[in-house]
């Protein structure tokens, strides 16, 4: 058991990840795996924790809250989304 409590798919999605704020920050993401909860996407800058992004993709349009940022070995981040129900 991997702790989690819902399913994640593998699927790799391109999606826009934007801050949804002036000025904008935007920036086209690829997930590594994702649910029905929320993501998690590679990036090429840091996102702050807790702050509130726009996700966008082909079939949708959500609101999302960063969970964590980490730092990994190629200077990337992997970043924690929580799809936020409106």
């Amino acid at each position: 058991m991997n702790g989690r409590r819902e399913q994640r798919s593998p699927n790799k999605f391109v999606i826009l990840l934007s801050n949804g704020t002036k000025p904008v920050v935007a920036e086209c993401v690829s997930t590594e795996n994702i649910s029905d909860n929320g993501a998690r996407v590679r990036t090429a800058r840091p996102w702050k924790p807790d702050a509130r992004v726009l996700v966008k993709s082909p079939l949708a349009e959500l609101e999302a809250r960063v969970v964590y940022c980490q730092t990994l070995p190629d200077a990337t981040f992997a970043v924690g989304l929580e799809f936020l129900r409106q």
